[in-house]
């Protein structure tokens, strides 16, 4: 990585920048796995300027962004919001979001911000982080299962008119060295 990355909480002043990097990330992410159109409606919905705004004043969620130099290179959102059935282990908190540019996957950006995902948890009272992860989303799934991510259950998604029985996943929140 040519400089160490910067975390930090979001502003709402980061809402357009947010929107377009969540934008470009979701799309690179499932290109290939999904109908274009449908992500695309998909990105047109959830990532808008003023939801991203939205979502970075909303005080159930923690919008984290990692800045490399200049470059936002990515971001993670950790929501206070009540689990799926399946997540039975004490004061869950869900792991919303968490994207990476392209060009900064591999690099360890991804474990710095899981690292700090962690920390914002503990700040939080949490004590377990729970997901759901797309099961072609292969490379994400073996990124939160090098964490100890395990999965726990199944729960609905509804994406492109139709509902999907994403993979749940729960790891204890645990300190970083």
């Amino acid at each position: 990585m040519p400089s160490a990355p910067l975390i930090r909480h979001a502003t709402p002043e980061d809402a357009a920048a947010l929107a377009a990097f969540a934008t470009q990330a979701f799309t690179d992410t499932y290109l290939g796995l999904d109908d274009p159109q449908e992500i695309a409606d998909y990105v047109a919905e959830h990532f808008q300027p003023e939801v991203m705004a939205g979502v970075i004043r909303d005080l159930a969620c923690t919008t984290l962004l990692a800045w490399v130099g200049e470059q936002l290179a990515g971001y993670a959102i950790v929501r206070d919001t009540p689990p799926p059935n399946c997540v039975t282990a004490p004061a869950p908190l869900q792991l919303w979001r968490l994207y990476l540019g392209q060009g900064f996957i591999g690099q360890g950006l991804g474990a710095a911000l899981m690292a700090e995902v962690h920390a914002q948890a503990r700040r939080r009272g949490a004590r377990t982080l729970w997901l759901g992860v797309y099961d072609r989303n292969v490379r994400a799934v073996e990124f939160y299962g090098r964490f100890g991510f395990a999965q726990v259950g199944t729960s609905q998604f509804l994406f492109g008119g139709r509902y999907y029985a994403d993979p749940i996943y729960a790891v204890t929140v645990k300190e970083f060295p």
